[in-house]
């Protein structure tokens, strides 16, 4: 390897080994590495937790959601149930009207008619 051998020939000569780098250089960069991982869990905890409590309020919306909906197809129905009463009801009382309709049209009828007959009668007595 080009490395050992020109450390080797440095250590020769008597001369310090050279390195890219130093060793506080290395020291620092193995604790930024620890800091990284430490940093990295705390970060997936936290992000588990949030998760969780994320999951749980789904949960209990979903929960209130289902309850709500329950309630609303409950009053739905009974609305729905209390319209159609009514319905019937406005039904047999327009068969009611349309009913006097007829009664008060034939009486009108009956009765220009009857006075009708009444006017020609005395007019032909006259």
């Amino acid at each position: 390897m080009p490395e050992t051998r020109a450390q080797a020939d440095a250590a020769a000569a008597g001369e310090p080994v050279r390195r890219f780098a130093s060793e506080e250089f290395f020291f620092l960069l193995q604790r930024i590495d620890r800091l990284d991982e430490k940093l990295t869990a705390r970060i997936d905890g936290v992000d588990e937790k949030l998760m969780a409590r994320i999951d749980a309020v789904t949960a209990r919306i979903d929960t209130v959601d289902a309850k709500l909906t329950a309630r609303i197809d409950g009053v739905e129905a009974r609305l729905l149930a209390r319209i159609d009463t009514v319905d019937v009801k406005i039904e047999k009382l327009r068969d009611q009207v349309d009913g006097l309709r007829y009664w008060i049209i034939g009486l009108v009828a009956t009765m220009l008619l009857g006075f009708g007959g009444m006017i020609v009668t005395m007019l032909m007595r006259g």
